[in-house]
C-alpha cells in the first residue's frame, strides 16, 4: 500500500475548502489545513459543502485542523498549498509562510514544494527569492483555478460544476519553455494524480505563466464591471423569473439592450487590449498560447453560468468589497498596467479600472489601519 502524501492547505476559504475535500476523497493523502478566521467554526461544527458536482457534504473534516502556519509548521509536508489572497500591501506570501523558512524547520525539515493557487500575475517570485535566499532550490508550482465557488457563512461553501485545476512549475522570466524535465514531470504528477482520483479535473502544463495570464483576463474583465458597479455578473445576464421563481438581480428588460450594445461590447474592448498585451509577451494565437476567440469563448461560458436561477457566483474581489476587506488589486489589475508600460502596450481601459480600483482599495485599508 502506497503510503499517503502529506499536503498542507493554508486557508479554508471557498476555493480552500473545495480542494481540500477533493485531495481528501481521494484517499491518496493526509490533508492538514490551516483556517484562521473561521478556526473555532470548523472545529466544532466541521463543514457544510453544497455542490452541483461533488454533492452534499454536511460536517465535512479535513484529517487535522490548525489554526496558525506556525502551528501546522511542526512536521513535513510533500506539498504545501497556498489557498489565502495574494495582497501583498498587507502581507507578503514569504511572510505568510515564515514558519517554514526559518532555521528552526529548515534545519529539521525537508522544503516542500509549495503550491500557489492564487490570483494575479508575476505573485511567485517574491517567494522564489525568498527560498533562495535560505539556501534552497526553490520548487514552485503556480496554479491558475478555474472554480465557481462561494463561501456564504464561515463553515458553509457553495459550489456550481465548475473546476479545473491547471498547474505548471514556476521559471522566473521563463514565458517560452514548451516542455517539462522529468523531475518537474514527477512533481507536477504526484499533486495532479491526488486531484484527479479525488473527482478533480486537472491539465499539468509546460508553461503556466500564459495560463495564469488568461485566467487573470476573466478577473480583470468580468471582476471590474462587478466591483465598479457592485452587481454581480447575473445583473448583466440573467433574465428576469418567470412563473414561480424567485431570484435577484437581473437584467431589467426596459434597458436590457443597451447592456448589450455597450457593456458586453466594453468586455470585448477590454479583452482587446489584454490580448495585445498578450501578444507583446510572446504569448502566440493558438490553443498553445492565447486564442484570440478567448473572447468569445469566455462571455459565451460566462452569460451561460451566470443566467440560470441557481447561478449565484460573485467574484471573490466583489464580496471582499462587500466586506471591507482587502482586495487584489495590485496583483490583477496593477501587475498587468505594469508589463503593459514596460512593453508600450497602450491598454486604456484597464489603466481607468486600475486607477479607480486603487481608490477602493485605500478607503478600505484606511478603515482598517483605524479599527
Amino acid at each position: 500500500m502506497l503510503e499517503k502524501k502529506k499536503i498542507l492547505i493554508i486557508g479554508l476559504g471557498a476555493v480552500g475548502t473545495m480542494y481540500a475535500l477533493i485531495i481528501k476523497s481521494s484517499g491518496l493523502a493526509h490533508v492538514t489545513v490551516v483556517a484562521r478566521s473561521n478556526y473555532a467554526v470548523v472545529k466544532e461544527h466541521g463543514l457544510n459543502i453544497k455542490s452541483r458536482k461533488f454533492g452534499d457534504h454536511v460536517g465535512f473534516q479535513p484529517d487535522r485542523l490548525c489554526s496558525s502556519v506556525s502551528e501546522a509548521a511542526d512536521t513535513t509536508y510533500d506539498y504545501v498549498l497556498v489557498v489565502t489572497k495574494c495582497v501583498p500591501e498587507v502581507i507578503t506570501t514569504s511572510k505568510l509562510l515564515e514558519p517554514f523558512l526559518l532555521p528552526s524547520y529548515v534545519e529539521a525539515f525537508a522544503q516542500p514544494t509549495y503550491v500557489l493557487l492564487q490570483n494575479g500575475l508575476q505573485i511567485e517570485r517574491e517567494l522564489y527569492d525568498a527560498i533562495k535566499s535560505i539556501g534552497h532550490i526553490p520548487r514552485i508550482i503556480s496554479v491558475a483555478v478555474f472554480i465557481l465557488t462561494n463561501q456564504s457563512s464561515p463553515n458553509v461553501v457553495e459550489h456550481d460544476q465548475t473546476e479545473k485545476f491547471v498547474c505548471g512549475v514556476y521559471r522566473p522570466d521563463d514565458f517560452t519553455t514548451s516542455a517539462n524535465s522529468e523531475s518537474e514531470f514527477c512533481v507536477l504528477n504526484g499533486l495532479a494524480d491526488i486531484i484527479v482520483r479525488g473527482g478533480g479535473v486537472v491539465e499539468v502544463v509546460p508553461e503556466i505563466q500564459r495560463r495564469k495570464f488568461h485566467k487573470n483576463m476573466y478577473n480583470i474583465v468580468f471582476a471590474s464591471i462587478c466591483l465598479l458597479t457592485r452587481f454581480p455578473l447575473t445583473a448583466i445576464f440573467r433574465a428576469p423569473p418567470t412563473g414561480k421563481e424567485v431570484y435577484e438581480p437581473y437584467a431589467f428588460p426596459a434597458t436590457q439592450p443597451l447592456l448589450e450594445s455597450h457593456t458586453v461590447a466594453l468586455m470585448h474592448s477590454i479583452f482587446k487590449e489584454l490580448l495585445d498585451l498578450a501578444r507583446s509577451l510572446g504569448f502566440p494565437d493558438s490553443e498553445d498560447g492565447i486564442p484570440a476567440s478567448v473572447q468569445d469563448e469566455a462571455i459565451k461560458f460566462t452569460r451561460e453560468s451566470h443566467s440560470t436561477a441557481w447561478s449565484f457566483h460573485k467574484p471573490s474581489t466583489l464580496l471582499d468589497c462587500e466586506k471591507d476587506s482587502p482586495m487584489e488589486i495590485e496583483v490583477i489589475w496593477g501587475s498587468v498596467v505594469r508589463l503593459a508600460r514596460e512593453r508600450k502596450v497602450d491598454i486604456p481601459r484597464v489603466e481607468m479600472a486600475y486607477g479607480l480600483l486603487l481608490v477602493m482599495q485605500n478607503q478600505i485599508l484606511r478603515k482598517i489601519s483605524s479599527r
